[in-house]
């Protein structure tokens, strides 16, 4: 390799270093390597780029057609993102979703462990809403005024701690997305929920009418322990007042240390239509003071004292809870009457058996 031509790759390769750590756009970069174009004559050089369409960033290659030799493609990018060749390189298959390291996680996977790992049952179903949620604003759109992306992007940092600009990039670059999407992301939320207005605001009333019951509220205290002998030991004390719910909570706590649960789990606000069935209608028949239990819930059991009842008002609150109800079941009579045609993985993987080394009993006993 000649002198000159180390010294072109040399200062080329600076000249595409200082345009990364500027952020030049293409128009000032082509300017700006025209007097290494000229102090390099014998040399072809052509600057070429790729600009990233959600962020605009932008990757340059400079090309170096050395007479006589061949062709040098020079680029250059910073550690904050993956060079341009592997972009390609890495990218196997449309179905995957994401990378870590060296690691491939494809989109059938992700669901998998959403559906079953994680126990998120109801994933794809949320997926299918965004479909039909997307259709509908088609059919009828909904304008967000830039006060009310606002005030939908204020609500989306707090509800998520993002309290400094800092904190919000922070988010952002963890999830690979731009402020443009940022702000796409929370102006659908805030066209969904306007939506959900104009879909459902008017039988609300209809609704708390026939069905107000559910919205009762029992407050109560409740103490949960793994094996039953120990909570009818417990529930005997305090009917006999020996001890009281809150002593016995503390003393657990202490006993436990740091493996104790959080006590902030001792009161809970239980609504009527998210009771337990086996103590729903006990607990609201209950006068404060009454203690039941214990009651047996997902291997555990619980002790309960009734801290007071209220009956159901329609409050914000409740409003808002009829408004997410009644919009599920319009998503649910819209999913029922929709085509749905799942696009990735393959039918055959939930038709056929799947070859292991082991083998799974799969049938009920």
């Amino acid at each position: 390799m000649t002198e000159t031509v180390q010294q072109t790759l040399v200062e080329t390769l600076d000249y595409l270093m200082a345009l990364v750590r500027d952020g030049t756009r293409p128009e000032q970069a082509k300017s700006g390597l025209r007097p290494l174009q000229m102090r390099y004559s014998d040399v072809g050089m052509q600057l070429i780029w790729e600009e990233e369409p959600y962020d605009r960033s932008i990757h340059y290659d400079a090309l170096l057609n050395l007479p006589g030799q061949g062709t040098v493609s020079l680029s250059y990018c910073d550690d904050r993102v993956m060079p341009w060749p592997l972009r390609g390189v890495h990218r196997w298959s449309e179905a995957d979703l994401v990378r870590v390291n060296n690691n491939v996680l494809t989109v059938d996977q992700a669901i998998a462990c959403l559906d079953f790992i994680w126990e998120e049952s109801d994933i794809a179903d949320q997926l299918v809403n965004v479909c039909l949620i997307q259709e509908e604003l088609e059919k009828n759109p909904v304008h967000v005024s830039d006060e009310e992306l606002q005030a939908a992007m204020d609500g989306f940092r707090r509800a998520r701690k993002l309290y400094k600009a800092a904190d919000t990039f922070s988010w952002m670059e963890r999830r690979g997305i731009s402020q443009p999407q940022l702000e796409q992301l929370v102006g659908s939320q805030a066209r969904v929920a306007k939506l959900c207005d104009r879909l459902v605001a008017s039988r609300i009333q209809d609704y708390f009418d026939a069905h107000s019951s559910d919205f009762d509220t029992a407050y109560i205290a409740r103490i949960v322990m793994s094996d039953e002998t120990s909570a009818r030991e417990a529930s005997e004390k305090i009917r006999s007042g020996e001890m009281n719910v809150f002593d016995i909570a503390q003393s657990r706590f202490l006993a436990a240390g740091r493996s104790s649960r959080p006590t902030v789990d001792l009161f809970r606000a239980v609504l009527r239509r998210d009771a337990d069935a086996e103590i729903q209608e006990i607990l609201f028949a209950s006068a404060p003071g009454s203690i039941l239990g214990p009651v047996r819930h997902e291997g555990e059991f619980a002790i309960i004292r009734v801290l007071s009842i209220t009956q159901a008002t329609k409050d914000e609150q409740t409003r808002n809870l009829i408004k997410k109800i009644l919009f599920e079941e319009w998503l649910e009579d819209r999913r029922n009457a929709a085509t749905i045609d799942w696009l990735w993985g393959n039918v055959s993987k939930t038709t056929e058996p799947v070859r292991t080394d082991k083998h799974v009993n799969l049938s009920t006993r």
